[in-house]
């Protein structure tokens, strides 16, 4: 997903879980943590063009990254005089939150991502949102809105922000259902063209998983398809 969407769900992770004790900070700190699985584009110049493929959302996009960069955030914060009076599973909770739902979220895009790293470098991806989506960031801004800046003073602030996040995540939960829908539509298309074919491919085109491109695969050939759910 793109650096925006990650930093607001980082920063919604951190007022829901920080913000009574933090204020706005937790909320800055969520938009950094949830940042650095990213970093690993600046190892990118010391690869070929080839190796560049594997580089992003490598290693630091595995679960097993999240749990240790985890400890490692929490044993920094736990040295700052905010934190002091934050527990040590709260402040884990919240690291390991913002790291690993970068992970998640990227799952839901294109490209794949390495969850299973050092164990299997298989790709993860459910190709159901394209890279950059209002419909899933705009939600998340507009919830941090209200309780960082609209509602800052009440006590229940992080309620929008919760909403927000409850709202965007049903999206992304939606948008699987909607994946299953077009590929059924684009499998009794090649049925009715009498077209054999072996694996099939659905990908979002644009925002909010209307327009979708499909890619079969024959077994000399390729077919291309479109599919609008309007």
């Amino acid at each position: 997903m793109d650096s925006v969407s990650q930093a607001a769900l980082g920063a919604a992770i951190g007022e829901v879980i920080l913000g009574k004790k933090l204020g706005n900070k937790g909320a800055f700190l969520g938009a950094i943590v949830a940042t650095i699985p990213d970093l690993d584009v600046l190892l990118v110049p010391f690869y070929d063009n080839l190796e560049r493929i594997s580089i992003h959302r490598g290693y630091s996009h595995s679960i097993v990254f999240t749990i240790v960069a985890a400890l490692g955030i929490v044993f920094l914060l736990k040295r700052m005089k905010s934190f002091e009076e934050i527990s040590f599973q709260r402040t884990w909770w919240f690291s390991w939150l913002a790291l690993v739902t970068h992970l998640l979220l990227d799952t839901f895009t294109s490209y794949g991502t390495q969850l299973f790293l050092p164990f299997s470098n298989y790709r993860a991806s459910f190709d159901s949102v394209n890279i950059v989506d209002p419909l899933y960031t705009v939600p998340l801004l507009v919830g941090l809105f209200l309780s960082l800046y609209w509602f800052k003073t009440t006590a229940n602030r992080h309620k929008y922000t919760a909403w927000a996040l409850v709202f965007s995540t049903a999206y992304l939960l939606l948008t699987l259902g909607v994946k299953q829908y077009v590929n059924q539509a684009m499998k009794q298309n090649l049925l009715a063209e009498s077209i054999s074919y072996e694996s099939l491919t659905t990908v979002p085109v644009a925002f909010g998983s209307v327009n979708w491109y499909g890619v079969a695969k024959g077994k000399d050939s390729l077919y291309l398809g479109k599919y609008s759910m309007l």
